[in-house]
């Protein structure tokens, strides 16, 4: 007997043979498409839902084809979703990691329990914030541009004389022909001072606060000349009480609380990483990026 014939004999040889025989037959039925399926479930949840988002775009029942069709449709996306993910297609793509990153922050959002405040809640946090619930100031006035730039005597040498005319007239009748053409409104009605501020300049806005009452005064300087400003209507600034501005309060209050909320929650699960950076790259302790 051959060596050869010894080996083939040799029982170890038999098995190394079959072995290699099942893999080769697991590899061809894997190939010709007869690998185990994934299983894709369409439950009556999932099917309701997809019927009730058709309803609210299109606002009817869908029939009875476009219902199968959303099916047809879903079971697309879920089948190339599984196959991109064995893929690994959902690594490095700045707009999965970003839309990933929204779910994590809606899922981490607090309940609407958590944003109920009571009246001393809501007290205190109007007290803190004071600045930014005031009312502010608001002013009428009627105004007579000059322009610098104008040729003839100078601005402010116009500007003496035109107020001088103005204030000898009736000061609720401006005479027709005063000052020079312009765009801005020869009256402007009763206006914040910040409303004010972003049509004339803010250092016009604040100027009114210093100018009398029902006559004449100025030039008032603006990014566009000089003015003569009759003040018509002056309602100091304030401080609201909490049951005047509570809508606002609280709408703040709950921002405010579902930031804290959401920074919270995100230290938690920063807490659970190691995260190293270049050196003198490190964020410091506690820091949150």
């Amino acid at each position: 007997m051959t060596p050869l014939s010894k080996i083939i004999r040799e029982p170890l040889v038999h098995f190394i043979l079959i072995g290699a025989a099942v893999f080769g037959l697991d590899a061809l039925v894997r190939e010709s498409g007869d690998a185990p399926h994934d299983k894709i479930v369409v439950t009556e949840g999932r099917v309701q839902q997809l019927a009730q988002v058709f309803a609210k775009t299109w606002q009817r029942p869908a029939s009875r084809e476009e219902l199968l069709g959303l099916i047809d449709a879903y079971i697309k996306e879920e089948v190339y979703y599984r196959e991109a993910l064995k893929l690994g297609l959902d690594r490095d793509d700045t707009l999965i990691r970003r839309r990933m990153q929204q779910k994590m922050e809606f899922v981490t959002e607090p309940s609407d329990e958590l944003l109920v405040a009571d009246e001393a809640e809501l007290q205190a946090f109007l007290d803190a914030h004071r600045p930014e619930f005031r009312v502010e100031p608001r002013f009428a006035f009627q105004q007579a541009f000059l322009n610098p730039e104008k040729a003839g005597e100078a601005a402010l040498i116009r500007a003496k004389q035109t107020l001088a005319a103005l204030q000898a007239s009736d000061p609720s009748d401006v005479p027709s022909g005063v000052g020079d053409a312009t765009l801005l409104p020869a009256s402007t009605p009763l206006s914040t001072l910040s409303g004010i501020g972003s049509n004339f300049g803010e250092d016009f806005a604040r100027a009114l606060t210093d100018l009398p009452e029902n006559e004449w005064a100025g030039p008032v300087e603006s990014p566009f000349g000089l003015h003569l400003v009759r003040v018509t209507q002056r309602v100091d600034g304030y401080d609201p009480e909490l049951n005047e501005i509570r809508k606002a309060v609280e709408q703040k209050w709950q921002t405010q609380k579902r930031d804290e909320f959401q920074r919270q929650a995100y230290d938690h699960l920063r807490a659970r990483f190691d995260v190293v950076l270049p050196s003198d790259k490190s964020p410091k302790e506690g820091s949150t990026p």
